[in-house]
């Protein structure tokens, strides 16, 4: 096993390694607002787990007006609100103690019949995060969750005012993401590829790293890394691998950063970058289930299973919050 393949397969197992199993698609970061203002990043970042939404729980509190404090000896955190509810919680337990009297987290309806469900309290990133549906319905704030343009949005609080649909759509926009992204193509030139795909994968990583920008690890290697900063392995979008060293498998490709921000626009170059990847190795079609998937849209009737696209075979791959792409060639 070579250099730049160790570089490669480090980063398509980095998923793996941190994030348990979900069903979830991959996409950007949840945003959270609180009362109409935006949650700083540091405080928590909601995330999807078994369908289930979840929201950093102090970030909410405080933002709310009301108490809360946390216990790092027993992973315990208590919430008192305005009415002197006291709510007790403990990280990897289903149920809270309302009042001294148990309730649980999360409720599910199958044919009629109301149950709980085992999604548990969770801390991530040292961040203590409880379900959505608890604290829309049991802590009786109000919560609500908005996708637009593939941005995923949680309000808490105070709901954002909305207004009557114009007659005429207009091209204006005060998304501050949109914004950013606008601003950043009108500075960037998309690359497109020239060559056609060859026989030797390291000849191909090559031309990758010539005509797209991607960074080839090692010169003798078949693995190149997309960056949108440089020609680096750091902060990588996407990673490439002809030498995976899988029994049936010709390519994977690792998607770690689909969409920027206003934060970092240049992750805005990812989809444009691999739809010019995908077109060199002969699986355009792939494209658009990537960009249905990472818009909020349901993909999941494509996912882990063999797909016919052309003279390939394609398994999407979808762990937790990356992607990967296997690919059989067939001739």
């Amino acid at each position: 096993m070579n250099k730049a393949k160790n570089v490669v397969m480090s980063l398509l197992l980095l998923g793996t390694l941190f994030f348990p199993p979900s069903h979830s698609w991959a996409q950007s970061p949840i945003l959270l607002y609180v009362n109409n203002k935006a949650v700083p990043a540091k405080e928590g970042v909601p995330f999807v787990s078994n369908s289930v939404t979840y929201v950093p729980l102090k970030a909410v509190v405080t933002r709310m007006g009301d108490k809360y404090s946390y216990s790092s000896k027993t992973l315990t955190a208590t919430v008192t609100l305005k009415d002197k509810t006291k709510i007790q919680v403990q990280a990897g337990k289903s149920y809270a103690k309302v009042n001294g009297k148990a309730r649980y987290l999360v409720w599910t309806t199958k044919k009629g019949v109301k149950y709980p469900t085992s999604d548990k309290a969770r801390i991530k990133n040292n961040v203590f995060y409880l379900p959505a549906p608890f604290v829309r319905d049991v802590m009786k704030y109000p919560l609500t969750t908005k996708t637009t343009s593939g941005k995923t949005v949680v309000y808490v609080g105070k709901q954002p005012k909305t207004t009557a649909k114009p007659t005429k759509p207009s091209a204006k926009t005060t998304d501050p993401d949109e914004l950013a992204k606008q601003e950043f193509l009108k500075t960037w030139t998309p690359p497109k590829i020239k060559s056609k795909m060859t026989n030797d994968p390291v000849k191909n990583a090559r031309i990758l790293a010539d005509e797209l920008g991607l960074y080839q690890p090692d010169p003798d290697g078949a693995a190149a890394i997309f960056n949108p900063f440089a020609q680096s392995s750091g902060a990588w979008a996407f990673a490439v691998c002809e030498d995976t060293g899988i029994e049936g498998v010709d390519l994977e490709i690792g998607i770690n950063q689909w969409n920027g921000n206003r934060w970092n626009p240049e992750f805005y170059k990812t989809p444009f970058i691999m739809k010019e990847v995908l077109k060199f190795y002969e699986i355009p079609g792939l494209y658009e289930i990537l960009e249905r998937g990472y818009s909020g849209k349901d993909v999941s009737a494509y996912l882990n299973k063999p797909l016919r696209m052309g003279n390939r075979i394609v398994t999407i791959i979808n762990p937790a919050d990356q992607v990967y792409i296997r690919v059989k060639f067939l001739d």
